[in-house]
């Protein structure tokens, strides 16, 4: 029955701020003081070879289509988490786990 059903609120929302740009030149200023690194299965080096910064923002764009040209071409790194050839890429979920473990295990 409908009615036996909760709302549950995500109990850590507080502790985060969600921040909506109006344009991608807008997030870029906001970025100024920071390193943006791309992830992207398009390219090179891996982020186990990469050192990350304690200001860095990790970006990721859509699992169906990724993120405009624009992007890659200004992002301070473009890194990408290996996986076995031929596969799938990971999700988005997967992806920012084991990227943010890798920067915090460095930072902290």
């Amino acid at each position: 029955d409908d009615k036996r059903i909760k709302k549950v609120a995500m109990d850590y929302l507080d502790k985060n701020k969600i921040i909506t740009y109006k344009s991608y030149n807008d997030f870029l200023l906001n970025k100024k003081n920071s390193r943006i690194i791309l992830m992207t299965t398009k390219a090179k080096k891996k982020y186990n070879d990469f050192k990350f910064k304690e200001k860095d923002t990790l970006l990721f764009g859509r699992e169906s289509a990724g993120v405009p040209e624009i992007v890659h071409n200004k992002s301070y790194e473009n890194l990408k988490i290996p996986i076995k050839k031929n596969s799938r890429s990971l999700n988005i979920g997967m992806a920012v786990a084991i990227t943010l473990s890798e920067a915090l295990r460095q930072n902290s």
